[in-house]
């Protein structure tokens, strides 16, 4: 069975009908489109920093000095 056939009995599977799937109302798509649009706004702010390195620096601003270990766990790293 192809992954195109997978998909398809997924959806019909939800939904009852296979003309019911609409991608762009998907949980999927919409978190991708926020991330899409995160990433972008971040860029434009932030520049050199990746999000996981600003959150690693706002982080030991506010407790200060820590493990990497802590620091990985507290920024779900």
């Amino acid at each position: 069975m192809s992954g195109e056939d997978n998909l398809l009995r997924l959806v019909e599977a939800e939904d009852g009908d296979e003309n019911n799937y609409h991608l762009q109302d998907q949980v999927g798509f919409i978190l991708r489109k926020a991330h899409q649009r995160h990433v972008s706004i971040f860029a434009s702010h932030i520049g050199d920093l990746t999000p996981p390195q600003f959150a690693a620096l706002a982080k030991l601003y506010d407790i200060g000095e820590t493990s990497q270990n802590q620091l990985g766990t507290l920024i779900a790293m």
